[in-house]
């Protein structure tokens, strides 16, 4: 991949910056809450009713899938998206932590010089067919605001860490709205992918540089834990 990669302020200054999904999801939505939560630490993201939800449906499915743990009877209702999760031919991982640096080489989630950290839901390799699956469990009541995005950092993070995979088919499985958002991308995507990330990314990098984090205003703005912003509540 013939991509220079980005000039870094944390690593010029030997501060580390992990950049994921999340964490640029958080700074495209309003950037004071990212540097209040992510950078300054002054306020921690509470844990909702939906969010305590999602993390229970995210554990019952790793056990169904790794131990073949039969489902809880409360979310039986799901087992139709999972089953055919655990028949799918190769290695399969569940909540395999990732991570790349800034020159797009794998590295370790904790490493130093952790660029971009992923943790994908499910993944399947089949060394093979030289073929990934990725899948996300998504436990919202509407896919209607599915974000592709996500599917496309995973899947140029395995190609990554795995050069024998050549081609990578994801899935975000909403399995509450009853609705599966598909994917695929292959090493000829490799280098847009990670260009357009390096951009995302870039702009937090600016803002930092600039020390700028203008409040963005938004109907979850009564969810924001920075309750000092005149736009809380």
């Amino acid at each position: 991949i013939s991509i220079n990669p980005p000039c870094n302020h944390y690593m010029a200054s030997n501060m580390a910056l992990a950049h994921s999904y999340s964490s640029i999801k958080q700074f495209e939505n309003c950037p004071r809450q990212y540097n209040e939560v992510r950078i300054l630490k002054k306020f921690k993201q509470s844990e909702t009713e939906a969010t305590l939800y999602g993390t229970a449906v995210h554990k019952a499915f790793e056990d169904y899938i790794k131990d073949g743990t039969p489902l809880p009877a409360k979310f039986a209702q799901f087992e139709r998206y999972i089953t055919p999760l655990a028949a799918i031919e190769g290695d399969i991982h569940c909540e395999e932590k990732m991570g790349i640096r800034a020159d797009f080489s794998p590295c370790g989630f904790f490493d130093k010089d952790v660029w971009f950290r992923g943790i994908p839901d499910f993944m399947a390799i089949n060394r093979d067919k030289r073929l990934a699956r990725v899948a996300d469990f998504k436990t919202g009541k509407s896919s209607r605001y599915a974000d592709k995005s996500q599917l496309e950092l995973l899947a140029a993070m395995i190609m990554s860490h795995y050069p024998e995979v050549d081609t990578v088919k994801g899935a975000l499985l909403f399995v509450v709205a009853g609705d599966i958002i598909r994917t695929e991308f292959t090493r000829d995507h490799l280098a847009d992918i990670y260009s357009r990330w390096a951009g995302r990314a870039g702009a937090i990098d600016k803002a930092l540089e600039l020390n700028v984090w203008n409040p963005r205003s938004g109907p979850l703005c009564k969810f924001c834990p920075v309750s000092s912003c005149d736009h809380h509540g």
